[in-house]
């Protein structure tokens, strides 16, 4: 039995991963691990993720013991509390630690995932490897509406860097909008035709996010059906919202920014998908 994912989420950022991975995590047929995000094919592929994806690893591991103890005062499992440390020590983001992270009793005989969105951003040469080390894995991608996603982001990034929300001028905002991060990751055009060149129609499964909020059972039965795992209907919260994004005014010249920015990807997305999967973004 292979200690390798058989599928991946791979986005997109700000568009509902969060979400997918509290509900798959509670059905029988899979198996999730401990934390979301590995980031190991963007680490490898990804030179902007270099200088976080390590921390990413020790904080998320520090979380997952946190919450082990709080909630297991007196029952303690330490073994798992080793296999969390060992995830977060020695050579981390290689071969041998990835398949270590999917090692796990409960994990056997399960369909296995990993849901890090920053992997739609990989070079063609980084998908290659994706395809040559995990095999006939599938790949699962939820589409956000350009600009909406580029608004959440950037609303994050400005909360995350301590970024002045009161008083700020226009031109602020722009700067902070231009960031590379934000159109790099919405940028459907460029990469997936580059997913699409090595993997074909029964291993992609593309889902409009709006469906998420309005058909929260739907959107779950067709991954269901994609991995080949049972119905099922025990999750515990599939019309909960995960992490939403701040309420904040930004200006207009912000959207109309975006707006103009992203026509291509609107564009690319109408003639990939049509307006009826365009209308659901």
């Amino acid at each position: 039995m292979s200690n390798l994912p058989s599928f991946l989420c791979i986005g997109t950022q700000k568009a509902g991963t969060s979400w997918l991975y509290e509900q798959l995590r509670y059905h029988p047929d899979i198996w999730l691990p401990p934390f979301k995000e590995l980031h190991y094919f963007d680490h490898l592929y990804c030179k902007s993720s270099r200088s976080w994806s390590r921390w990413h690893i020790r904080q998320s591991v520090s979380n997952a013991i946190r919450n082990h103890v709080h909630y297991n005062q007196g029952t303690l499992d330490f073994v798992y509390i080793r296999y969390l440390s060992n995830i977060a020590t020695g050579p981390v983001f290689s071969e041998a630690w990835y398949e270590q992270v999917f090692q796990r009793k409960a994990a056997a005989g399960k369909i296995l995932g990993d849901i890090t969105p920053e992997y739609c951003t990989i070079s063609e040469e980084g998908i290659a490897y994706v395809k040559r080390f995990l095999g006939k894995v599938k790949i699962i991608w939820i589409i956000r509406d350009p600009v909406e996603r580029a608004l959440s982001q950037l609303k994050m990034n400005a909360d995350r860097h301590g970024f002045s929300l009161d008083g700020s001028l226009v031109s602020d905002w722009l700067e902070l909008a231009a960031a590379e991060d934000i159109s790099n990751r919405g940028d459907y055009l460029t990469y997936l035709p580059c997913w699409e060149r090595f993997f074909g129609p029964d291993e992609l499964l593309f889902i409009p996010f709006k469906r998420i909020a309005d058909q929260p059972q739907e959107v779950l039965r067709s991954v269901e059906v994609f991995l080949g795992a049972s119905e099922w209907d025990d999750y515990p919260s599939p019309w909960k919202k995960i992490y939403a994004t701040k309420r904040l005014y930004l200006p207009d010249e912000v959207t109309d920014y975006f707006q103009a920015k992203f026509k291509p990807q609107y564009d690319f997305l109408a003639s990939r998908f049509g307006s009826e999967f365009l209308g659901s973004i």
